[in-house]
């Protein structure tokens, strides 16, 4: 058995999208590092000047900012004018205020996928992978592909022969099992020994397909295995904390209790 220590730490507004109240309520939970992604008016970078200058203090508070999300490669590669705006002007925002607040991670998604795309598409595609990762690797920081149901970087397998085609040291993995399981996959072992070499990030939240009246409970009420999947990163990755990414409402209390269920879990497997 391992003796390291697994971190949790939180997307922040998965707790409140106004930044102070959720900064302050999650450092009272202990909890000391932080995603990105929803300012209180607009996404990450386009955040307000009072925001930033949060971020900024936060290091005196104790926390850090492990990973941004701008959400960029969200939609499909063959829209070229949003793709250019994304990499000639939110990719490079968000990278320089990034390396302003010591983070080492920005979340990138893979295009939306379809079964009649024309094979130029993937062309687009991944060239716009491989241009985030340059332009991350010269910034110091990694990009980190988070997977979703119908985009090119989705299944685990098809995801890390995708990063092995490129081939670039600074495009990992930013891995989702719940959003696996949301496009019809179970995760399996396979799966994770398969991203394995490639995470750099983990996002934790509960799923429960036989409950349409609530498919995101809190982690630990739905139907996601993570005992075994929080075994498998603290066994066998590197990894210094997963990201709780809660999904449900309401926020601060569904946020509280999948803390305290994921604490528990691994304070069980240590």
């Amino acid at each position: 058995m391992s003796a390291r220590t697994l971190d949790v730490g939180i997307v922040t507004d998965e707790v409140s999208r106004n930044l102070a109240e959720a900064l302050e309520l999650c450092l009272g939970w202990g909890i000391t590092r932080f995603e990105l992604r929803e300012g209180s008016l607009r996404r990450y970078p386009h955040f307000t000047p009072e925001e930033i200058r949060l971020l900024e203090n936060l290091p005196s508070q104790g926390g850090r900012i492990t990973a941004v999300s701008p959400g960029i490669f969200k939609g499909a590669a063959g829209d070229e004018a949003r793709t250019r705006e994304e990499i000639e002007n939110t990719l490079p925002r968000s990278l320089e205020l990034a390396q302003g607040f010591g983070c080492p991670v920005l979340i990138v998604f893979g295009f939306e996928r379809y079964a009649d795309e024309p094979a130029a598409d993937r062309l687009r595609a991944m060239k716009a992978f491989e241009t985030a990762a340059e332009k991350a690797e010269a910034a110091g920081m990694t990009a980190a592909f988070e997977n979703e149901p119908n985009f090119w970087v989705d299944l685990p397998a098809e995801e890390a022969a995708l990063l092995e085609e490129i081939g670039h040291p600074a495009l990992k993995a930013n891995w989702d099992p719940a959003n696996l399981q949301w496009g019809g996959r179970v995760p399996e072992y396979e799966d994770f020994l398969r991203l394995q070499p490639h995470l750099a990030n983990l996002h934790v939240k509960d799923y429960a397909p036989s409950r349409p009246e609530r498919l995101w409970p809190p982690v630990g009420q739905g139907e996601m295995r993570w005992p075994e999947i929080l075994h498998w990163v603290y066994e066998e990755s590197d990894l210094p904390h997963v990201t709780l990414e809660t999904h449900c409402l309401p926020p601060v209390e569904s946020s509280l209790q999948s803390l305290e269920y994921l604490r528990e879990t691994l304070q069980r497997i240590r």
